[in-house]
């Protein structure tokens, strides 16, 4: 196992905050994790502990079975052989883009040799002798993987790598990211509170809220089958269904259940197993699709369709195994 997690702790100002609590998680080696939540969630304090860029309260971290932190124990951050690429990059600006790469390798009697063989697995051949300054966002980005990738780390970080580019550009380094690791073997652990880059490079996604690891799985596992509510809530826009509206659809309500549904999986005009009437409200056009209001009863549901509805009266339908079903917050699970 690569990285192995037990029971770790971590709090900040007195114990008033709890960054990390009760975390436990392994890691198998040549895979591409994403540690995904929102901001406070814990998953930067998380890295930052396997980093070695913080001590835990409680709890123990394996690299390779190897203990390398724990309530007595401190590895050094530069003696465990894990890389860490920044959200804002840490380019040295004064250093060429060569003498950048050579930072963490400057002992070593073939960083020259590194150097190139980095530039060429970043497809940056000939830029060595360049300023941070003179490359693109996205062209610095990936200096700060070949950096952190220069001294063979068993494992790197990446904290939100993405978030400071446009949409087209991030989409192209997302790809070449995935590219460069695949090649070089290394696993790799994504911090981003984006569920589009983590389902899009992962192939594991550690969820976390409040400091505590939520769910961990693949995407599609994630996707199809979501412990709780703030989970779904990453890959899609839901809309609740409460039992006076799922009556009005035909269908069997327990009390005890929050029924959710992601506003792509309504259907017009075409009976989905469970339908009723609707009234269309409004439509506005955003990309692709089309987000239409419509009236069902006394609910007003924003819907997402490629469609757009012809006529203000239409049927409005589902299919029960669209229906994310949750046990209340005051249930027991």
């Amino acid at each position: 196992m690569l990285l192995t997690i037990n029971h770790l702790y971590k709090s900040f100002n007195r114990e008033k905050v709890q960054a990390v609590y009760d975390t436990s998680l392994q890691l198998e080696a040549g895979k591409t994790y994403a540690f995904l939540g929102e901001s406070g969630s814990g998953k930067t304090t998380l890295a930052r502990l396997i980093a070695g860029l913080e001590r835990p309260d409680r709890g123990e971290i394996y690299l390779n079975e190897r203990l390398i932190s724990s309530e007595s124990y401190h590895l050094p951050a530069e003696k465990r052989a894990i890389g860490f690429v920044f959200q804002h990059y840490a380019l040295f600006p004064h250093l060429t883009i060569a003498k950048n790469i050579e930072y963490g390798i400057s002992a070593r009697p073939d960083k020259r040799k590194v150097v190139e063989d980095m530039l060429s697995l970043i497809s940056l051949e000939g830029y060595g002798k360049r300023y941070p300054h003179e490359i693109s966002g996205g062209q610095q980005q990936r200096i700060a993987l070949a950096r952190a990738l220069a001294p063979k780390p068993r494992l790197i970080l990446l904290d939100e790598p993405f978030s400071n580019l446009d949409s087209n550009l991030r989409q192209e380094l997302r790809t070449e990211v995935f590219t460069i690791l695949q090649k070089t073997g290394v696993g790799a652990i994504f911090i981003t509170h984006n569920s589009e880059d983590a389902m899009a490079i992962s192939d594991e996604i550690a969820v976390f809220k409040d400091g505590r690891l939520v769910q961990k799985a693949t995407p599609e596992e994630l996707y199809e089958h979501p412990v709780s509510p703030y989970v779904a809530g990453f890959f899609d826009t839901l809309i609740e269904m409460p039992p006076s509206l799922l009556s009005s659809f035909g269908y069997q309500v327990n009390q005890h259940k929050l029924y959710l549904i992601r506003n792509h999986d309504f259907h017009f005009n075409g009976f989905k197993e469970f339908s009723t009437d609707a009234t269309v409200i409004s439509s506005s056009r955003v990309g692709r699709n089309y987000l239409i209001d419509v009236k069902v009863g006394e609910h007003v549901l924003q819907v997402s369709s490629e469609e757009k509805p012809d006529q203000s009266e239409i049927s409005i339908s589902w299919r029960e195994r669209d229906l994310l079903v949750f046990p209340k917050p005051d249930q027991p699970v």
